[in-house]
């Protein structure tokens, strides 16, 4: 009856472990400039986990940024399919990322399924990355030192640029172990990676992981442009159209990126066309006066930011010059002379005409 009571208890944990992990992603899943995804977690037996971690630095003198992207699945051991609760969540950072640590002291309990891998780009703009061979630590006490697949192995250096696969796979009936490192780590502003290591332990494990960091050094851009093409003087209230292009400092239009436009304290956004055209419709003040416009492009992890000024006039418009062919006829006030002065000038001249008319009769 106990044997039996065991036999039970066992296989209820082994159908609740790849639940209980395909209830929830991993709370551990961080992107910041340490990035994290699926430590200490599925420890049960029969489970899988997927980590694929990308990242894109762009590495500058005063700083940099970076672009990263996590997709995390989790689910029953078995091939990739089988783990069915998946997350792929992408993130720009303002600094570059320095240290990624997944897939450590997880799935321990026996039959996991453990592939994971990261991929790291390191642009160093006008840097040079002085980059040589990635150091690497892996696969060691892996296995129950069974043949595996390692590349390179043995690899046993202390503070590597990258360590994985250590302490991991053991506990009899192999199915796999996978691990290769490959690429180079700069002279300064590196990243380290530490992955797969004291996991899939308990027996019939398949682990597959994999890293590699590659270092560019790209020719340092000038900031962007931005110039204001739109509305510069409306009436109160009216409707205005506030545009702007974006261009590299060789005229080139920049399509497809974010630029906002701030008036009267209100703040629109508009994405740019193909030509590097973006534009927003709004109000104008209701009240005159003079308005500041701003324009701003906050940058990306390829173009510094950009930003330009202008200014919005509200006044009242002018009023439309009368009907000069209505004048002859219509005694619009101060446009000439009404008929009772007409008369006036025309007496005032027969008078004078006829003063000086006696006078020459008498010089005679």
């Amino acid at each position: 009856m106990r044997r039996f009571l065991a036999i039970l208890l066992t296989g209820g944990l082994l159908l609740l472990g790849p639940l209980a992990l395909a209830s929830g992603v991993s709370a551990a899943t961080t992107i910041a400039p340490t990035t994290t995804c699926g430590n200490d977690i599925g420890n049960g037996g029969g489970q899988g986990l997927i980590c694929e971690v990308t990242i894109v630095n762009q590495i500058t003198a005063s700083g940099g940024s970076a672009t990263v992207t996590v997709r995390e699945c989790q689910g029953a051991a078995g091939p990739p399919a089988t783990q069915t609760n998946c997350t792929n969540k992408t993130t720009n950072l303002t600094k570059p990322v320095t240290a990624v640590t997944q897939c450590n002291n997880a799935l321990n309990g026996g039959g996991a399924t453990l592939r994971c891998s990261v991929k790291v780009t390191n642009n160093f703009v006008g840097l040079s990355p002085g980059a040589t061979a990635a150091t690497v630590n892996q696969c060691v006490g892996s296995g129950d030192g069974v043949a595996n697949t390692c590349d390179p192995f043995p690899a046993t250096t202390t503070g590597a640029t990258i360590t994985q696969c250590n302490g991991s796979a053991n506990g009899g009936t192999l199915v796999g172990l996978t691990c290769t490192a490959t690429g180079t780590k700069p002279s300064a502003h590196g990243v380290t990676i530490n992955q797969c290591n004291d996991s899939a332990n308990g027996g019939g494990a398949l682990v597959i992981c994999s890293a590699n960091i590659t270092n560019k050094a790209l020719a340092s851009s000038s900031s962007p442009k931005l110039t204001y093409t739109g509305s510069t003087a409306a009436a109160p209230g009216a409707s205005i159209t506030l545009r702007a292009t974006l261009k590299t400092s060789a005229g080139v239009a920049i399509a497809g990126k974010t630029v906002t436009f701030t008036l009267n304290g209100v703040t629109r956004s508009a994405k740019t066309s193909n030509s590097g055209l973006a534009s927003v419709v709004t109000k104008a003040p209701t009240a005159l006066g003079s308005y500041p416009i701003k324009i701003a492009f906050a940058g990306d992890t390829t173009r510094a930011a950009a930003s330009a000024t202008a200014s919005l006039r509200v006044r009242v418009s002018g009023q439309a010059l009368p009907n000069t062919a209505t004048l002859a006829t219509t005694d619009v006030p101060g446009s000439g002379p009404t008929p009772v002065v007409f008369v006036g000038i025309l007496l005032l001249a027969f008078v004078v005409a006829s003063r000086l008319l006696l006078r020459a009769t008498r010089t005679r």
